[in-house]
């Protein structure tokens, strides 16, 4: 039996070798060892991200000392690329933010209508929670380019970083968790949990709403976070008994950052949706999913990848603030 199916129509066939002027991640040695990330550091090997913290030796006391060391991981490991074509990489430099762990607002996750009384506290994974350590992951600008407004089928690229670049992006938890473990800190993965679940599109943590709470972005219309770095991501978060300063939060309101949910304006997620999931009142993840039951993932079998990003692709939000939240914020 072949590794690939026929590809559905339109849709390319991975290649089966790497074509020319691809520019690979690897060495000839098959490891990574760059001098721009932590220093001069032995090259990465193996599947345990403990490898990246002992050569990580700079300070980290606050958002910008971990987003620093994020930023190296995603700069430097070399599974932050795509396994087809030129290899290209999966996301760009993340976004931190921290909250403490007894803010009020973790509290109000647990209401109705907000996630629900699923959502548990901090403490509910970590015993003398102290802080949160939430971030945002943005795909990078060559995923992004090749999402082609007005199509029904997201490119491989899309499909490719949301499946591989999820699984990456438990390599950036782990490796914050070693991280902090290294300062002599107890830290928990609420996702990685086992007692994580999730009940009638309820999670039992949010790491969107995480983010909210750590001052990373507010919601849009299309239920994504609005960042400086736009909606199109990923999001994870760490629970630890180590004390850091929170990030003051730029913003009051969850939909302070969205022009539709301000002031009627823009609206572009609601017209990128093929199948309707976007309306005025906000996003129907039911409906959403009927999308890629129905094209996406019957497209892409031979793959085994499925997911659209219509609502994150293509819009004034998918890599930047809209303007008018821009503006504001840096008014403030």
């Amino acid at each position: 039996m072949k590794l690939h199916n026929a590809p559905a129509a339109g849709i390319r066939r991975p290649p089966r070798r790497r074509r020319r002027n691809c520019v690979s991640p690897l060495s000839a040695e098959g490891s990574v060892s760059k001098s721009n990330c932590f220093g001069t550091v032995p090259a990465f090997h193996g599947e345990d991200p403990r490898y990246i913290v002992p050569a990580y030796n700079r300070p980290v006391r606050d958002a910008a000392g971990l987003q620093d060391f994020l930023a190296a991981v995603v700069a430097c490991d070399p599974r932050n690329r795509l396994p087809e074509g030129c290899n290209i990489p999966i996301f760009e430099a993340p976004l931190v933010g921290i909250a403490d762990a007894h803010d009020a607002l973790f509290d109000d996750l647990r209401k109705p209508g907000v996630v629900g009384p699923i959502h548990v506290l901090p403490d509910y994974w970590l015993p003398g929670a102290r802080s949160v350590i939430s971030y945002f992951v943005p795909f990078s600008g060559e995923i992004k380019t090749a999402y082609v407004k007005g199509r029904r089928l997201p490119p491989l690229e899309w499909v490719s970083g949301r499946l591989n670049g999820e699984i990456f992006n438990n390599v950036l938890r782990r490796a914050l968790l070693r991280l902090l473990q290294k300062l002599g800190a107890k830290a928990v993965i609420p996702n990685l949990d086992i007692r994580y679940k999730a009940e009638n599109w309820l999670p039992k943590w949010s790491e969107r709403h995480v983010g909210f709470v750590a001052g990373l972005g507010t919601f849009g219309l299309h239920a994504g976070l609005l960042t400086v770095k736009g909606t199109a991501g990923r999001m994870g978060s760490v629970v630890t008994n180590l004390v850091l300063p929170p990030v003051q939060r730029p913003y009051t309101g969850p939909y302070e950052y969205c022009p539709w949910k301000t002031k009627k304006r823009c609206g572009a997620c609601m017209k990128a949706c093929p199948v309707g999931a976007v309306t005025p009142g906000g996003k129907d993840h039911r409906v959403c999913v009927t999308n890629t039951a129905k094209y996406i993932r019957p497209a892409y079998s031979a793959w085994g990848y499925h997911g659209c990003g219509h609502c994150q692709n293509n819009l004034p939000c998918s890599d930047r603030l809209p303007a008018e939240a821009a503006t504001r914020r840096k008014s403030l």
